[in-house]
């Protein structure tokens, strides 16, 4: 399944680079530089797996994937009080 309908699917939103989910104040857990479109499409799999089990345990209110070109990142992002 592509990376953009898993994101649909289980709410996660996407970014187009790694520079704009920082400037929305996410910080990072996992990238991966992956050889070809189909092992990124498995990276962004295996991260949003991860960022979903993340969110499941409060870690992070808002989890993302950054989707570039060569690489697929993973994106916490926690509401501190």
């Amino acid at each position: 399944m592509h990376p953009r309908d898993l994101a649909a699917k289980y709410d996660v939103k996407i970014f187009d680079s790694l520079d704009a989910a920082r400037a929305a104040g996410f910080g990072f857990t996992q990238t991966m530089s992956p050889r070809n479109i189909w092992n990124r499409d498995s990276a962004a799999s295996a991260i949003l797996y991860d960022l979903l089990a993340r969110r499941a345990r409060g870690e992070a209110t808002d989890i993302a994937l950054a989707l570039e070109t060569a690489t697929v990142a993973g994106c916490v992002k926690k509401d501190e009080p």
